[in-house]
Parts: structure tokens; C-alpha cells; sequence
């Protein structure tokens, strides 16, 4: 008796094209459970709220102000119906100067964050992905230009080359990047170990190409938080600046106004009530909403366990 085996073998199933890892819908629902958590906070509302009216107020309010330069009022008048701000020592409505001033201060603080996060993911992350010889190079380029004093820097720069925006801008700008660079560093050394960007690498994606699709987009949430603090920051050095002298004249800013108004502390106080008061509120909300966002990002923070 003859015993028939059945020798043919199933071909096994070969998946050509898997399914990737849901990487992207990943994100994009961890990104949805940030914002819902962030606008959920009523600190967010009332301080998002305070820093979009001051932003209108500054790029809007000049279309509807008057003009900030024509002397055809009295001098001194305090804040009234007429002129809600009051006048200053030459008759200019004080009004339209603080709406025009705000211009320079948003438009130095927004831009000097913009500058010093490029700056610092750049820097930082080449730093902390590729580690060795290019991170101890870029640390101490960061050093250099983090031990640089910013207002003798922007008064050797305001005798050199005049005292524009744009330079008060770059300076503002050199001085405060290494701070947004170290915290990309120390996350892009942390994301680099992770097991993914491993897998990625022994797979033979280029470095560049895992810095930018992965290493990055995961270090962005201390990094919007440090980017948002320094808003607030370039506010106030800018002010400084402006107090001390070093600004454009062309266009004044809020701390300008205040540098004016040192003069007429006793016969017009509403001359440095009203430019201080704007800084802090922008100051305040932009600080606010930081710390809302890092508890957002960081949902696990303060909670007792």
C-alpha cells in the first residue's frame, strides 16, 4: 500500500506595499489634543484676546488715528473727550503716537522671536544631531555671541551705521538666538537616541532628511515656548534701548514715548502711563500665553500625584 503525500507548499503572502506607520494621523491628533487643551484655559482667552486687540490696535488703529507728527493741538492737555490720551509738550495727539509707536515695538519683538527660533533650530539642531566636532563648533559660536552685551553692541552699531529697525532688529536677534539654540540641542541629542531615528538610519536616510522630518517637528514644543518668552523679551530690551536714546527717530516706538516723557513726569503723567502700560499688557499676555502653551504641551506639569 502506497501512502500519496501532498508535497505541494502554499506560497507564503508577500505584502509588497505595507501600510505605513500612522506617523502623520498620529501627529496631527496629538496636535489637536494640544490646541484643544490650550484654548480650553480661560487665562488663553482673556490674554489671547488682550495681545490680537493690541496687534490690531497697532496695524489697524493708524487707518483710523490721526496724524502722529501735525503739532495743531494745545500742549498738555490731560486725557478728556476730545483727545483720549491727551496732548504731549508739542500738541501732537498723544493717541496716534502710542498706536504708531506700538508698530515698531510688535514689529521688533515678533520679528527678533522669528529670527532667534530659525537661528536656534538651525544651530541647534545641527549641534545636537550630529554631535562631535560640529557641536562643540557651533556651542562656542553660541557661547561667543551670548556673552556679547547687547546694548554696547547696539551703541557701537547706532555710531557706526545709524540707528534703524533693521539693525536694532539683527542686534536684538545675535544677542538672544543661543538661548532658543540650547534647548534644540539638548532635545535634538535627546530625539537623535530614540529608536525610530535609529531604525531610520540603519534603513539609509540621509541625516539631513531625519533632522528635518523627524528630529525637529519633535522638538518644536519647548521650542515654541522658549520663541514665545522671547517676544517679550526683545519688547523690553527694545524699550530699553529706545529709553536710553538708541532707536529710530523716524519711527518711534513705545519706549521712545517713554524717554520723552521723563522730562514732563510732573506736568503730564499720562506721557509715561500710557506707552508703560501698553508694553506691560503686550509683555504680560505674550508671557501668559507661554506658560498656557507650555502647560498644554507638557499636560503632566504641576499635576500631583
Amino acid at each position: 500500500m502506497t501512502i500519496q503525500r501532498d508535497t505541494a507548499v502554499a506560497d507564503p503572502i508577500v505584502t509588497t506595499n505595507p501600510t505605513p506607520p500612522p506617523e502623520r494621523g498620529a501627529r496631527r491628533r496629538a496636535s489637536g489634543a494640544v490646541a484643544r487643551a490650550f484654548f480650553r484655559k480661560p487665562v488663553t482667552i482673556v490674554f489671547l484676546t488682550l495681545l490680537v486687540a493690541m496687534v490690531l490696535l497697532a496695524f489697524v488703529g493708524p487707518f483710523f488715528a490721526g496724524n502722529p507728527v501735525a503739532s495743531v493741538h494745545p500742549v498738555l492737555v490731560p486725557p478728556g473727550t476730545e483727545f483720549l490720551l491727551g496732548t504731549d509738550p508739542l500738541g501732537r495727539d498723544y493717541l496716534a503716537r502710542v498706536i504708531h509707536g506700538g508698530q515698531t515695538s510688535l514689529l521688533v519683538g515678533f520679528s527678533v522671536a522669528l529670527l532667534c527660533m530659525t537661528l536656534g533650530l538651525v544651530f541647534g539642531g545641527l549641534a545636537g544631531f550630529y554631535g562631535g566636532f560640529a557641536d562643540a563648533l557651533l556651542v562656542k559660536v553660541a557661547e561667543f555671541f551670548q556673552i556679547l552685551p547687547g546694548i554696547v553692541l547696539a551703541l557701537a552699531a547706532a555710531a557706526l551705521l545709524g540707528s534703524n529697525i533693521g539693525i536694532i532688529i539683527a542686534i536684538l536677534a545675535i544677542t538672544m538666538w543661543p538661548g532658543v539654540a540650547r534647548i534644540v540641542r539638548a532635545e535634538a541629542m535627546r530625539i537623535s537616541q530614540l529608536g525610530y531615528v535609529e531604525s531610520q538610519r540603519a534603513a539609509g536616510f540621509r541625516g539631513l532628511r531625519i533632522l528635518w522630518s523627524d528630529v525637529l517637528p519633535n522638538a518644536m514644543p519647548p521650542v515654541l515656548v522658549a520663541t514665545t518668552m522671547s517676544v517679550g523679551r526683545a519688547i523690553l530690551v527694545e524699550s530699553g534701548l529706545a529709553y536710553l536714546g538708541i532707536g529710530d527717530a523716524n519711527r518711534p516706538s513705545w519706549g521712545a514715548l517713554l524717554n520723552s516723557a521723563q522730562e514732563h513726569m510732573t506736568s503730564g503723567w499720562w506721557l509715561a502711563l500710557f506707552p508703560g502700560l501698553c508694553i506691560f499688557i503686550v509683555v504680560l499676555a505674550v508671557n501668559m500665553l507661554g506658560d498656557s502653551l507650555n502647560d498644554a504641551l507638557n499636560p503632566s506639569i504641576g499635576k500631583v500625584k
